[in-house]
C-alpha cells in the first residue's frame, strides 16, 4: 500500500509538472531582503536570525528567514517573521495585528505594516527547483517513456498558487488576548521593504485586554541586508 500511494503522489506532481509546461511563467531568481538584529541586539540561539526584546513583563522573540512552508517563495511576496510572545505583565495581553509593525529609524518614512493572512492577496510564482526532492519523480524506469529534454523542461518550469495558501493561515499567529503566565507564537507577514537596505525596528505595542489601554511597547532593532 505504501508504494502504491508514492507512486500515486509521484504521478500527480508529473502531471502537474507536464501540464505547467509552456503555460505557466518562467521562474526568476529569488531575491529577498532578509533583516538581521543590529549589533549589540539581545540575540538568542535558534534557526534563523533570532533577537529577543522585553518590556513591562512582556517578551517578544523574532525569528526571521525561518519560512519554509508553503509557498516555498512566500519572501518574494510578504516578509515572514515567527514571533512568539510571552506574557508575564500580571494582566492579559490583547494581541492584534495592528500592534506589530516595522518602523525606520527614529520614526522614518519605513512603515512596514503587519497583514493578516486573510489579507494576503495575490499569485506566487512557484519554480520547479523550489520543490524538495522528496516530491520528484524518483523511479528510473519513469526514464524511458519521457522526453529526453524533459529533466531541462522541468528545471525551467514553475507554476502559480494563490496566496493566501492553507499553510500560511495554519501556522499563522493569531489574535486573541494572551493570559499572564502564557504565551503564543506564530508567523506574521509584514509588507515587503522597498528599496535597498535601511535599519529598522521591530516594535509591538502592548495592550491590556481588560481596559483597552497601552501599557508599554517593545522593540527590536533590525537592519536590512541585501542577499
Amino acid at each position: 500500500m505504501r508504494n502504491e500511494n508514492e507512486f500515486a503522489n509521484r504521478m500527480k506532481w508529473l502531471r502537474a509538472g507536464l501540464a505547467g509546461i509552456g503555460t505557466l511563467a518562467l521562474a526568476g531568481c529569488a531575491h529577498s531582503d532578509p533583516l538581521v538584529p543590529v549589533a549589540g541586539t539581545a540575540t538568542i540561539q535558534g534557526p534563523g536570525q533570532t533577537a529577543a526584546g522585553e518590556n513591562a513583563g512582556v517578551r517578544m522573540v523574532a525569528r526571521e528567514q525561518t519560512w519554509n512552508g508553503d509557498p516555498p517563495t512566500l519572501s518574494q511576496y510578504v516578509l515572514p517573521i515567527w514571533i512568539q510572545l510571552e506574557n508575564h505583565s500580571g494582566k492579559g495581553l490583547w494581541l492584534r495585528y495592528s500592534a506589530l509593525w516595522i518602523e525606520g529609524p527614529d520614526g522614518g518614512q519605513v512603515t512596514l505594516s503587519a497583514v493578516p493572512p486573510s489579507k494576503v492577496k495575490g499569485n506566487a510564482v512557484i519554480p520547479v527547483s523550489a520543490v524538495g526532492p522528496e516530491f520528484r519523480p524518483a523511479d528510473p524506469w519513469l526514464g524511458s517513456w519521457l522526453e529526453p529534454d524533459f529533466d531541462q523542461y522541468l528545471a525551467n518550469a514553475a507554476w502559480k498558487e494563490r496566496l493566501p495558501t492553507r499553510e500560511m493561515r495554519r501556522l499563522a499567529i493569531r489574535e486573541g488576548v494572551v493570559a499572564d503566565g502564557r504565551k503564543i507564537a506564530g508567523f506574521v507577514y509584514f509588507e515587503k521593504m522597498k528599496g535597498g537596505s535601511a535599519a529598522v525596528s521591530l516594535r509591538a505595542d502592548l495592550v491590556d485586554a481588560k481596559t483597552n489601554q497601552s501599557f508599554g511597547q517593545i522593540e527590536i532593532p533590525l537592519a536590512g541586508v541585501n542577499d
